[in-house]
């Protein structure tokens, strides 16, 4: 296993399909128009149905469980700001870096950010606990 330490990194690339869109509704029961339909998108200026914030988080997690900090890890706190739509179809990547580590209490800190191409879907930051002994104490 990697020690975790600052500057760490973790990405993953992902396309939402309809299939997805639909068992995240039916998971939900969220059936918001701007997430089901098209034309009333469209009438509000957007280029079809928006995807679900949840499931871009869905992707976080992953990163968060899997990959950084792993599967020993508990998370304790996200915060999400989305900036700009993500369309069914439209290729994103989400990266998540460790921006602070505390040896002493366990407490990684991460930012990560959402991109589909130039253009900027969501930013925001995570706090998770590990054990100490995962996280590296020299520089």
């Amino acid at each position: 296993m990697m020690a975790i330490r600052v500057g760490s990194k973790a990405t993953r690339k992902f396309v939402v399909d309809d299939a997805a869109m639909r068992r995240f509704q039916a998971m939900s029961g969220d059936t918001s128009r701007i997430h089901c339909d098209g034309a009333y998108a469209k009438a509000r200026g957007y280029d079809g149905v928006i995807v679900y914030g949840g499931i871009m988080l869905a992707h976080l997690s992953h990163l968060l469980g899997m990959k950084i900090p792993g599967r020993n890890g508990l998370s304790v706190a996200w915060s999400i700001k989305f900036h700009g739509p993500l369309y069914v179809g439209e290729a994103a990547e989400i990266v998540l870096e460790v921006a602070n580590v505390s040896a002493a209490t366990g407490i990684v800190e991460g930012r990560f950010c959402i991109m589909a191409g130039d253009k900027k879907v969501a930013t925001g930051t995570t706090q998770s606990i590990v054990p100490r002994e995962e996280i590296e104490t020299d520089p």
